[in-house]
């Protein structure tokens, strides 16, 4: 879906476009599902779970082991992520400064529980620029890929979805977007993000891709979106 106008509101993804949170989860859970009897590595994990809630990764998973996991494999996941999130999690480079520059409303729409969501920008110093547009799948019936999370922050702002832009680093992202009716733009400078992600995206919809915080400025102030 390509871009036709100038969008009246911008909607982030969290995880990989806002905060380089990515990379730290699918060393996490690798580590954690090799122990558990799935063997897959960080790269790996990232290119076929990335945008997925954590919930169906492990049917997935479970179903292509042929078992379910051992409840504390969640436990381990969940125990290991306090530990290492507020050390290591830093927010996309650029970030800050570009939402500083966005002179329309924005919001952000994950598929990530809304109290974790909330604590990851909080830690990456972006909770600031958000609050109180803080939109999870945890809000509506379906999350991503279904279009329900993205209605929903619209409807938050009475936009039309045709009249908002998604930015998204994952294919079940760009599908949600799309399947909303709203225009994805790609972004692939998070730090887990692999070299076909661009290629990948471009194939799943997205009317260009982002390799950085100021392509994305750039973008923006192509469309007429103009600045604070």
């Amino acid at each position: 879906m390509s871009l036709t106008r100038r969008p009246d509101l911008v909607i982030f993804d969290c995880d990989g476009v806002l905060i380089d949170s990515e990379i730290l989860y699918c060393r996490i859970d690798a580590e954690e599902f090799s122990r558990a009897g799935y063997p897959i590595d960080p790269v790996a994990f990232a290119r076929k779970f990335v945008g997925i809630t954590f919930d169906k990764t492990l049917e997935i998973a479970a179903k292509e082991m042929g078992r379910p996991f051992p409840d504390e494999v969640a436990e381990r996941v969940n125990a290991r992520v306090a530990e290492v999130i507020p050390k290591e999690l830093k927010a996309v480079k650029g970030i800050s400064a570009l939402l500083d520059r966005i002179g329309i409303p924005f919001c952000v729409a994950s598929n990530t529980a809304t109290e974790r969501l909330r604590w990851n920008l909080e830690i990456a110093g972006l909770l600031k620029h958000f609050d109180p547009h803080v939109y999870s799948a945890k809000m509506v019936a379906r999350g991503k890929p279904a279009p329900d999370l993205f209605w929903h922050a619209a409807k938050q702002f009475d936009v039309a979805p045709e009249h908002c832009l998604v930015i998204e680093d994952s294919t079940v992202g760009v599908g949600a977007a799309i399947a909303a009716g709203m225009p994805v733009l790609g972004f692939v400078g998070g730090q887990h993000c692999w070299p076909e992600l661009g290629d990948q995206l471009r194939a799943a919809g997205v009317f260009d891709v982002a390799s950085t915080c100021e392509d994305i400025h750039t973008i923006l102030a192509k469309a007429g979106i103009p600045a604070a």
